[in-house]
Formats: C-alpha cells, structure tokens, sequence
C-alpha cells in the first residue's frame, strides 16, 4: 500500500464534531448563578449545608418554661426573638457559642433535642448590617421583600418560603422563622408577631 493512499484515506474521514463554544455558555452561566447563590445562603443563614453535624460549642438544648425563657433572654448579650407562647406547644431553647439563639415548639411529645425539622423555629442571630442585607437578596431572583408593622425588612425566597427572614434597620440581628407550613412562617413575621423575649 502506497503511504500515500493512507493519508487520502485519512483525510477522507470526517472530523468528529465538537460543539460549538456557544452551546456551553448557558451551562457555564448557570453553574456560576448556582455557585453565587450557594455563597448567599451561607452568608445570610452562616448554614454550610451540614446540618448533622453538632456545634460542638452549643449549650445542649433544654425544654424551658415561659418564665425560664424569659430569664435566659434577661441575661443574653442580645434579645432573643420568639413567636409566643403557642397552643399545645413546648418551648426548646438552645444557643451556639457564636451567639446564634434557636427557640423551637416542640409538639407531640417531642422531647429537647429532637431532630425532627417538622417545628416551628425562631432563630436570633448576630448579623452586621442585616436589613440592608436582606434587601439586596430581595432584589435576587426569586426573592421576595416584605415588611412588618414595626418597620422589619422581610425576606423570603420562592424556592424555600418555609424559612423566612427578618431584620431591623440599624440593629445587627437577624431572625429566621423556620415552619413547615410557609404561609404560618411569612404570617407569623409579616403581623409582628415575631417579638424580642420580655
């Protein structure tokens, strides 16, 4: 065989096709928009995404009564917000080292430290500048801005509206209000019903 027929055979074969830059772009542009908003949750809520994993700082969490929360709210270096007292519910409370409080309902007999996420949550945390904070995720897709009779900033997003945001001007506190029912989460916060412990 001529050396030469091989190289008319090869250069008779097509090329394979490679996609064109164009198709990737959408997909790059997407995988940036998800990396952008995975650094916002993290931000806002300080929550990596490991939820199993134990604050090994956090004092272990207790059932309260309403005069024990109230005592624990006197003696913290910040107000600790709370959804009062609820029908059929027990108060839990807990607090990390970083200063975050979480005040959950426990119901069904529940006991303290269940790890069930199907309660009402009320989370207090140190947040710098958090209402100006979250009015820029308000301006992100999917999210939603509201207000509260007080003058509270709202935030929600669309893709996770059981957990609901909320943070005064000039105050470095956020407070998340977790349920699973959305509409009692934006209700609760909305109405003013979210209140410092006093």
């Amino acid at each position: 065989m001529d050396p030469k027929d091989g190289a008319k055979q090869d250069a008779a074969k097509p090329e394979a096709k490679r996609a064109p830059a164009s198709r990737w772009k959408p997909i790059a542009v997407g995988l940036a928009a998800l990396a952008v908003i995975a650094v916002l949750i993290v931000v806002v809520t300080g929550n990596s995404g490991d939820e199993d994993s134990p604050d090994s700082s956090a004092e272990a969490a207790r059932i309260v009564s309403v005069d024990e929360l109230r005592e624990a709210a006197g003696s913290a270096d910040n107000p600790i917000y709370w959804a009062g007292p609820q029908d059929g519910a027990e108060l839990e409370l807990s607090s990390s080292e970083e200063g975050r409080t979480y005040v959950r309902y426990l119901e069904d007999g529940a006991e303290a430290g269940d790890p069930g996420n199907e309660f009402l949550t009320v989370g207090t945390y140190p947040f710098p500048n958090a209402a100006a904070a979250l009015r820029k995720l308000g301006n992100e897709p999917g999210g939603v801005l509201a207000s509260t009779p007080g003058g509270g900033v709202v935030y929600f997003d669309r893709q996770r509206p059981q957990n609901v945001y909320l943070a005064f001007p000039g105050s470095s506190l956020q407070v998340e209000v977790f349920d699973p029912d959305a509409k009692r989460a934006l209700g609760l916060v909305v109405s003013g019903l979210i209140v410092p412990i006093g």
